[in-house]
């Protein structure tokens, strides 16, 4: 184990945390906010920043760059819960959540782009709070050891920190260089952030409005500065623009670089894409008739349809509609769209479309095994053999484990059986709303600490994908220092 490459690493993301809280100091200066608030962004970047310098100075001339898979699991995973703890300071010091547990469950919900809240009253924080919150979401989309690739020096070995943070099954380099690779895909994500930004400037609802919608939006996690969410603006164009752009932020990042790179469009007959869109407009036409045709559930205009189940696919959360209300197919759809989630190498969540492709897929290849035995079967995606189908069996295994385990730690203090698998089903999957008392309209606020803190731990698992955290905890991780004491 490299312990000097993974503190070194650790001090340049603790530095980069100190340039990202520049951000709400000067929206708190900007708008003139309590001198308390100034003070804690103040005090908090000047410790990140020392503590992150005195690191970066003592290991940086001694310093082997060398690291492997394992470290690379243990840098993302560390930096996960560093930046949740101090991320969760602004909240707290400044005493608009004063409670530890709710303030770590917001900035994690933030981070891991899940979107779920405890706050009741959304407009009560000051606007330095809410473009942080918001800002979270965009730190956390498409990965902050993806952004510090782009900064940290040149190394062979970044791929293994990548893939550590990448969401999805499949990882793949869009250059030969993982820095470049970097640097390519953090910025078509500011690029497209940017576009979105200018379109929704053109509702007339104003920068700050504009640029929260946007943070949120393209991290698909649903963080809004207002209780009623997007529905607030009561615009079909922010409603529009919010549906293109939680689409396109859901879909494999590599494959857009590509279309936008090649100027072509042939590259959008991908399978995963294909089924990605399917699911979508499949998925709006079947509820949209089904509402439309109900007698009890309330009728829906298509646009709201279509952005209610853009919003769940791609794990957005955006609180809209309140789905809760609809037939119970509806919401049986809902429910599938929650666990499918995007795409890979996307900012969204969910067991991710290749996953849902490759179960659908061997599970055909088993039956036609079973009256054929002695023909050889290949399982393909997008025309490329799968040579190890356990990167997709052995997550799917560990998925239901933790799903299970925490459904089962959750029963003990929330009874309803609808609460406790929708509450851990949309936080593991990083959705945001569920159903019943955690449904689009409702917040987790009265959720007992101890399983507020549980449900945080689900958001984490479920945005880095299980694996970083169990080697971080793993006593084979550290088995070499252990026996050398």
């Amino acid at each position: 184990m490299n312990y000097k490459m993974i503190y070194f690493v650790l001090g340049k993301m603790l530095r980069l945390l100190s340039f990202f809280l520049v951000l709400p100091l000067l929206t708190g200066l900007f708008f003139k906010e309590n001198k308390n608030v100034i003070f804690t962004y103040v005090i908090l970047i000047f410790i990140c920043f020392i503590v992150s310098t005195t690191i970066i100075y003592f290991l940086k001339n001694n310093l082997d760059k060398k690291f492997y898979t394992k470290e690379g699991f243990v840098i993302v995973a560390a930096t996960w819960i560093i930046y949740s703890i101090l991320g969760s300071l602004p909240f707290y010091i400044t005493g608009y959540i004063p409670n530890f547990i709710d303030a770590l469950f917001e900035t994690v919900s933030g981070l891991t782009t899940t979107g779920s809240s405890i706050l009741n009253n959304i407009e009560a924080l000051p606007k330095s709070l809410l473009i942080w919150r918001s800002f979270t979401h965009f730190i956390g989309g498409m990965g902050v050891i993806v952004f510090a690739l782009a900064v940290l020096p040149r190394s062979p070995h970044n791929i293994h920190i990548m893939k550590a943070e990448v969401p999805g099954p499949i990882f793949g380099k869009v250059v030969s260089s993982m820095k470049r690779t970097a640097i390519l895909l953090y910025g078509l994500y500011i690029g497209l952030s940017v576009v979105m930004f200018i379109l929704l400037l053109f509702s007339g609802i104003g920068i700050f409005e504009s640029l929260n919608i946007t943070f949120s939006t393209a991290g698909t996690g649903g963080f809004a500065t207002k209780t009623s969410g997007i529905s607030f603006y009561n615009s079909n164009y922010v409603t529009l623009v919010v549906t293109i752009f939680m689409i396109i932020f859901a879909m494999n990042l590599n494959l857009v670089y590509i279309i936008l790179a090649k100027r072509s469009l042939k590259y959008l007959n991908n399978e995963e894409f294909k089924w990605f869109i399917s699911l979508i407009i499949i998925s709006t036409i079947v509820i949209f008739i089904n509402l439309y045709y109900s007698v009890s559930a309330p009728t829906e205009n298509l646009l709201d349809v279509l952005f209610t189940v853009s919003s769940i696919i791609s794990t957005t959360g955006f609180t809209y509609l309140n789905f809760s209300n609809w037939t119970m197919f509806s919401q049986i759809v809902i429910l599938f769209l929650m666990i499918c989630g995007g795409c890979a190498g996307g900012t969204a969540g969910g067991l991710k479309i290749p996953r849902i492709i490759y179960m659908l897929k061997n599970t055909r290849n088993y039956i036609r095994k079973s009256i054929t035995p002695n023909k050889v079967i290949k399982l393909k995606i997008d025309n490329k053999t799968i040579e190890d189908p356990s990167i997709f069996s052995n997550y799917m295994l560990l998925y239901l484990i933790v799903f299970s385990i925490f459904s089962i730690i959750l029963s003990i203090q929330i009874q309803d059986f609808e609460e406790v698998f929708t509450a851990v089903l949309s936080t593991l999957n990083n959705v945001g709303p569920g159903f019943n008392k955690f449904g689009p309209m409702e917040n987790f606020s009265n959720v007992p600490y101890f399983s507020k803190f549980i449900l945080t731990i689900s958001m984490l698992l479920g945005r880095l994908e299980i694996i970083p955290f169990i080697v971080l905890f793993s006593r084979y991780t550290w088995r070499k220092k252990l026996n050398n004491k």
